[in-house]
């Protein structure tokens, strides 16, 4: 999913694509970022909901980066716990 990042300090923000999130992290890919930069980043789902955080990169590797969530929208925070609900786990026998 295409995603506007926008790094502090910088004027401009950056679209790259989520590839992973949950209630503590996420995924980029498509870009790189400063070690520990802080950003917010935010994005809208098809029932034009505005899904929005901030955060701090935790990891920079070569495909992209990984954030640490601080905070986050009552939106993103209940779209996540739908995601969660609506896998089922299956235990091997």
């Amino acid at each position: 999913m295409p995603v506007r990042v926008h790094f502090a300090g910088r004027t401009m923000p950056v679209t790259v694509e989520l590839r992973d999130i949950s209630h503590g992290g996420c995924y980029f890919r498509g870009a790189s970022a400063p070690p520990s930069a802080k950003l917010a980043f935010g994005f809208v789902l098809p029932e034009r909901r505005m899904c929005v955080a901030r955060g701090r990169v935790l990891r920079v590797d070569r495909n992209g980066f990984a954030v640490g969530i601080e905070r986050s929208n009552e939106i993103l925070t209940g779209f996540l716990t739908e995601l969660s609900g609506s896998v089922k786990l299956t235990h091997a026998a």
